[in-house]
Order: structure tokens, then sequence, then C-alpha cells
């Protein structure tokens, strides 16, 4: 009796963990003690009616015994489009910044005002015709990655920067220059570079 109840206990087992790997119950075995989730109702019944034959045509109706219409082939699903490459931009800025703008040290004393309108000049330099952005940055720039570089700030992919910054970017056109951009680390000066 013993033996038969062993053998019983382990069928069970084994077809607990058989109708498992079928995907009709959770099993912790193959899961590693992975909570096991239950399939989603509309899934299974859209993954049915997809695996689905059609009905065979009435002989009757259709005209003749025995004969019965193939159904249509059924489509590949399409394959899914390459993800294009993201937008990029190559740029350059003057950075003007203001007591209490993000990262600024205590050196800075100017207030937010006097920073503006300290921009708004230097950006109306930029934009003369024949103005030479780098050399301006390089003498007002206050970005300590940027002095000394024309303000590069290299290339980067839309989304990189901060948005009051990126949209005015990818705004411009190549050879562009902005108007006065506020962010949180003060106001830009910007240049597309491409």
């Amino acid at each position: 009796m013993a033996a038969a109840m062993r053998k019983l206990g382990i069928s069970a087992a084994f077809l607990a963990c058989c109708l498992a790997c079928l995907g009709l119950v959770g099993c912790q075995v193959f899961t590693a003690g992975e909570m096991v989730s239950e399939p989603n109702p509309a899934d299974v019944r859209r993954a049915a009616q997809a695996e689905a034959k059609p009905a065979m045509p009435n002989d009757a109706v259709h005209g003749g015994v025995g004969k019965a219409k193939e159904a249509a082939p059924v489509p590949a699903p399409a394959a899914a489009a390459p993800t294009p490459p993201a937008e990029v931009a190559t740029a350059s800025h003057i950075l003007i910044r203001y007591a209490g703008a993000m990262r600024t040290g205590p050196e800075v004393t100017r207030t937010k005002e006097a920073a503006k309108k300290l921009a708004e000049s230097v950006g109306k330099k930029a934009k003369a015709k024949g103005a030479d952005f780098a050399a301006l940055a390089n003498e007002f720039t206050e970005d300590p990655s940027g002095k000394g570089t024309g303000g590069k700030l290299g290339t980067f992919p839309r989304g990189r920067m901060v948005p009051e910054f990126d949209k005015p970017v990818f705004s411009l056109p190549p050879g562009g220059v902005s108007d006065v951009v506020e962010t949180a680390f003060g106001y830009h000066v910007i240049k597309r570079e491409n």
C-alpha cells in the first residue's frame, strides 16, 4: 500500500511539473522560487484565434462532395522597422552664470538680471555678421570646460542636454546662433555647428 501511495505521489508531482512546462500551471521547481503570473486571458484568446484554422466550407453549399477549399496562407508578421539613428548635433556655447545658479561657485556674485543683460550683449556680438563665436566664447564663457576651447560641447544626441538647452539646439540650422537661453546653470548663447 505504501509503495502504491509513494508511486502515486511521485506521479502527481511529475504531472504537476509537466503541466507547468506546458504553461498550464505555475511550477516553483522550474522558476527558482520566482512568482509565476497567470497569462492574460485576452492574450490567450488572441493566440488561440490566430492558431485556429478556418472552418471548412460546407460541401453542399459550395458544390461538390469531398471538395474542400484550402485556406489562404496567412502572411508572416512584418519585421519590426529598424530603429533610426538618434539625431545628433555638434554645438558650442557661451555660459554666463549668476549667484545662485546651479553649479555656480561663491566667486560669482553677479545678479540674475546682470547676467541676463551681459548674455544679451554677448548674444548680439555673436549674431553679428562675421563674428568669431569661438573667440567670444573664450573671452566670455564661464563654463570651465568651454574656456580655451571656443565653448565647444562636442557632438551629442537629442535628449542628452536639459530640455531648455536641447530644444533650441535642435531647432537651429547649421551655423545658427540662438537667442539667450535660460537654464538652471545660467544664461547661454548657443551656436550649432552642424
